[in-house]
């Protein structure tokens, strides 16, 4: 995959997670909002590049991994292009 393409599907993923309901409270919600605050979201057509994949970013994943097998739920990645 060229990188312009990666980087236009994690620009989406900043939306996407932009949009993940959170409590406000709780291991899972202070994770989660940490990943955002990571990669914040990036507006559509703005070719920013994101904080997915950075150190900031990958401790937040982990972060929110383990306070989901705390909580009894299982997070996964799922690669879907590229080579």
């Amino acid at each position: 995959m060229a990188t312009q393409e990666q980087q236009g599907w994690y620009r989406l993923a900043t939306r996407v997670l932009d949009r993940v309901p959170t409590s406000g409270s709780g291991d899972v919600s202070e994770a989660t909002v940490a990943l955002r605050d990571a990669a914040p979201v990036i507006s559509l057509g703005a070719m920013t590049s994101s904080g997915i994949g950075s150190a900031e970013w990958n401790d937040g994943l982990d972060k929110l991994s383990l306070a989901c097998a705390d909580a009894g739920a299982e997070t996964g990645i799922a690669m879907f292009t590229g080579g």
